[in-house]
């Protein structure tokens, strides 16, 4: 008897269609692509009696090319020799320059263009089902193991369900790195601050200037060592100014590059909570499926609901991060709050290969903070040699000897905070690469695992939920390598100018 339920349990995982068991909630419309249950941020919609679907996510599902030019509101998709083109707005669409009637215009919803289903399979030849019923679209274009028309747009040939999931969202415009870093130093105020500064202090150092006749060799006429050196503080805050503009600006590229790496990571925990949403939606129909066969009890299927309602807070709260990311490079780069786009821009994986004491050193070099530290000890020192013992209520000398040694302090202090930065950034790179690599022997198994329940799913012995799992791990190793390789990318730049992480301005105004 127990064998004949497990027998029964296979058959019907293996035959059921999940979609009829789910049923879609009133109002909600369902798309299933060969097999795979999508998931959009714009569901599609009915608009005078014509069903509407979100073009990018359905037709790079299906093999396409999609790109969106924002300034002519145009759509191009292509595929092999064939190429489509539709204009927002308009009912007329053109497949390899032949037109193509809509039955209604294309639109935009939340960012997304929206198309009738019917030129699904007009364009790419697709095979397209309406169940009013259900509400739920299915498109296929797989016809006994390979795609219905291999010379039109169409998708690779899938033989078993394969993870899927597209972040539907139709960008206002795309953004480079370096586009970004433009926008942000051009809506910087702490530019046009430092640059002000630099004129304000070229002026009040010229001013000085007048008062110098020569370069004093030891203390004299305490009026014109006082000038001098009063000189001498007015040309440090010049070139400090000038020095700060340059370390402003740097500080600026690694916010952007760190704001910028952040939304890559936050776009992909959304797409990864939404594939484990159809994980858990997948075992909740087995669940149910067990219980309707008194194979199991209600209380697995109340387990199974409530890893729904956990997965779904979770891609409610990474949707909400995701939003907060693009708010803060927005304000960074002075877009809109609401302002989307696509970034262009992804790290790549290159092993990180540098000679830490080298750096360390060109880092001492090139660093404004102990320049300017250096400065403090000469000025100092400047002010030890023109010291004059017979001007009433001076400092006393062991006092104005104690000011250099505090300057020279003060300077080993940030060389020593400086190196440590270099050697801490070097250490979390490479521990980084670790953990890089172990992902990546752990995803041989993962993608052998995976291709092997799917030539089990061939012949009867895997279930379509095992497939989905072994693609879901191979997708999140995936993810999770990318997260990895864009926070290198972070800290390679904290590497090589670590005063960065200090704060592009701190430590850079003369006293």
């Amino acid at each position: 008897m127990k064998l004949f339920g497990v027998a029964l349990l296979s058959t019907l995982v293996l035959t059921s269609a999940f979609a009829n068991l789910a049923g879609a909630q009133s109002g909600d419309i369902k798309v299933i692509i060969n097999g795979v249950t999508q998931q959009y941020t714009q569901s599609p919609i009915v608009s005078q009696n014509t069903t509407l679907v979100p073009l990018r996510g359905i037709f790079e599902s299906l093999g396409a090319q999609v790109e969106w030019d924002s300034k002519a509101k145009k759509v191009t998709a292509s595929k092999n020799n064939d190429t489509l083109t539709l204009n927002i707005g308009s009912k007329l669409a053109y497949k390899n320059s032949n037109p193509v009637q809509l039955d209604a215009a294309t639109q935009i919803q939340k960012g997304q263009v929206l198309v009738p289903l019917r030129f699904v399979s007009q364009s790419l030849g697709a095979k397209v089902n309406w169940d009013q019923t259900t509400r739920t679209v299915t498109i296929s274009n797989l016809a006994n193991g390979s795609p219905t028309d291999t010379n039109s747009l169409s998708s690779k040939s899938f033989a078993a369900p394969v993870t899927k999931v597209t972040y539907d969202t139709y960008y206002n415009d795309s953004l480079t790195y370096k586009d970004a870093v433009k926008l942000a130093i051009a809506d910087s105020t702490s530019i046009k601050t430092v640059e002000t500064s630099i004129d304000q202090a070229g002026k009040i150092m010229k001013e000085a200037s007048k008062n110098i006749d020569f370069v004093p060799a030891e203390a004299g006429v305490e009026a014109q060592d006082k000038a001098f050196k009063g000189y001498a503080q007015t040309n440090l805050n010049y070139e400090a100014a000038k020095k700060n503009l340059e370390m402003t600006k740097e500080g600026i590229e690694y916010n952007v590059k760190d704001l910028y790496n952040k939304l890559l990571q936050k776009q992909n925990a959304v797409k990864l909570a939404a594939l484990n949403i159809e994980d858990a939606e997948r075992k909740l129909k087995v669940a149910q499926i067990k219980r309707d066969n008194q194979m199991s009890s209600d209380y697995e299927v109340t387990q199974a609901t409530n890893l729904v309602t956990q997965n779904q807070a979770a891609l409610d709260k990474a949707k909400k991060d995701l939003d907060s990311a693009f708010l803060a490079l927005n304000q960074l780069i002075g877009y809109k709050p609401e302002q989307r786009y696509e970034l262009k821009d992804k790290p790549v994986y290159s092993e990180f290969k540098s000679n830490v004491e080298t750096t360390v050193s060109q880092v001492l070099t090139s660093s404004t903070a102990i320049w300017l530290s250096e400065q403090k000890v000469d000025l100092a020192e400047l002010s030890l040699k023109l010291y004059n013992f017979s001007t009433p209520g001076n400092t006393p000398y062991e006092a104005e000897q104690l000011n250099v040694e505090k300057a020279q302090l003060a300077t080993e202090g940030t060389k020593r905070q400086l190196e440590e930065l270099v050697r801490n950034a070097y250490n979390t790179i490479k521990g980084l690469e670790s953990q890089y690599s172990q992902i990546q022997a752990g995803l041989v198994s993962a993608r052998s695992a995976a291709d092997m329940a799917k030539k089990q799913f061939d012949v009867g012995l895997a279930t379509e939920l095992q497939v989905y799992e072994a693609n879901l791990k191979v997708t999140t190793a995936e993810q999770q390598a990318e997260d990895i390789v864009t926070s290198i990318d972070t800290l390679k730049m904290a590497y090589e100018k670590p005063w960065v992480l200090q704060g592009a301005a701190s430590g850079a105004g003369a006293q």
